[in-house]
């Protein structure tokens, strides 16, 4: 049991932030980006809750619907171990606010949760909700999407390149010209262990089939990856995100390894608000350049 406590706390980035307690953060988290997000709503032209799906929580929001048709797409997807119910497309609206300046368009996409699908449905819902990305894109001409995730995000981000995008044909694949995994997990096989498999309910093939870090990835060898890690994070996701790096350039994709200093698994989200923080300042500039 004491060696379980240990992994339920390693997998629990809650408990590893220097600013919060571990009982406070994630609801501060919440009411940090629903703040943000409520304002840009209401102060970036946008059209929201657009379904892809059947299930409620299968929609997607577009932001800089006001931009040129060629600009690029930003496509995020939010994290909560595919379970958290507080984390929604739509309290992660806040991240359109600097591309929005920088004349980059957003795409915020949501996705059913834990215990109504499994994460392998997840996985499989998401490719319609890309596929419908990718129709608006080649409809107004975008210059590329570019894909993002944050914490399980991640893991369905790089999963994205195992079937679903190399099936595409060679036009939309180039399409796709980088992927940005912040704070992911990658190997899933310790959460079997943990207490957080309640809900997820691993086994061992089930682990190893939804773990991008066993899988073979088809990547483009113009499409780059962007493995950003958090210095205040879990150690756990700290090393996955460069065990992943090194997995992606074993196999000769381009990646990059990024860790960001003084954040947590929580404010190197909410700082993409600010035009001055690291990470808004590297999307930015890698999406513009």
């Amino acid at each position: 049991m004491q060696a379980e406590s240990e992994l339920d706390i390693l997998y629990s980035p809650s408990k590893w932030s220097k600013r919060l307690l571990p009982d406070v953060i994630v609801s501060k988290h919440v009411e940090i980006i629903e703040k943000n997000s409520k304002e840009v709503q209401n102060q970036i032209p946008c059209t929201l809750n657009i379904p892809y799906g059947s299930g409620k929580r299968e929609t997607y929001n577009i932001f800089g619907t006001d931009l040129a048709d060629d600009a690029p797409i930003f496509v995020h997807f939010h994290g909560g171990y595919w379970k958290e119910e507080l984390l929604t497309h739509s309290n992660n609206s806040f991240i359109a606010k600097q591309l929005h300046k920088n004349k980059i368009k957003s795409i915020l996409v949501g996705y059913e949760l834990l215990p109504k699908v499994s994460v392998e449905e997840i996985n499989a819902n998401i490719t319609k909700a890309v596929a419908k990305c990718l129709e608006y894109a080649k409809q107004h001409g975008s210059s590329g999407l570019y894909l993002s995730g944050h914490s399980v995000g991640g893991q369905i981000v790089a999963r994205l390149f195992e079937s679903f995008i190399p099936s595409l044909p060679e036009a939309d694949q180039s399409l796709f010209k980088g992927a940005f995994l912040l704070c992911g997990i990658y190997d899933l096989l310790p959460l079997i262990k943990t207490e957080y498999n309640k809900d997820f309910k691993f086994d061992e093939d089930s682990a190893r089939a939804a773990s991008p870090i066993f899988k073979k990835l088809s990547v483009r060898k113009d499409t780059d990856f962007y493995v950003v890690v958090a210095e205040n994070d879990s150690p756990a996701f700290v090393d996955n995100g460069r065990r992943f790096n090194e997995y992606l350039l074993k196999f000769g994709i381009k990646s990059n390894f990024v860790s960001i200093k003084n954040v947590d698994h929580f404010d190197i989200i909410e700082r993409l608000i600010d035009p001055e923080f690291e990470l808004t300042q590297l999307i930015v500039n890698i999406i513009n350049n």
